[in-house]
């Protein structure tokens, strides 16, 4: 898991409190290979306002570490078509 988590690190200068929430909610994903959330499903459980936590989402996109079909969020390579 430690070398799938420092991909997360990969990009730009992040502020701290961001790049630890990118740490936090990979993990989460990374530790439930199964989950798969909605932004607003997601801002409730991670306990964070809709907007930042969709930013977190599609940075954890791009970097590989999710997946997205535009309104779903999983953990990339896990083979599941919808997402």
């Amino acid at each position: 898991m430690t070398v799938m988590l420092s991909a997360l690190a990969v990009g730009p200068v992040l502020p701290d409190e961001d790049m630890a929430l990118l740490r936090r909610i990979g993990g989460e994903f990374l530790e439930m290979p199964d989950l798969t959330l909605t932004a607003a499903e997601a801002s409730r459980l991670f306990a964070l306002e809709l907007t930042r936590c969709r930013r977190i989402l599609e940075r954890l996109v791009a970097r590989g570490i999710l997946s997205s079909d535009g309104r779903y969020f999983a953990r990339a390579g896990t083979g599941r078509r919808y997402v």
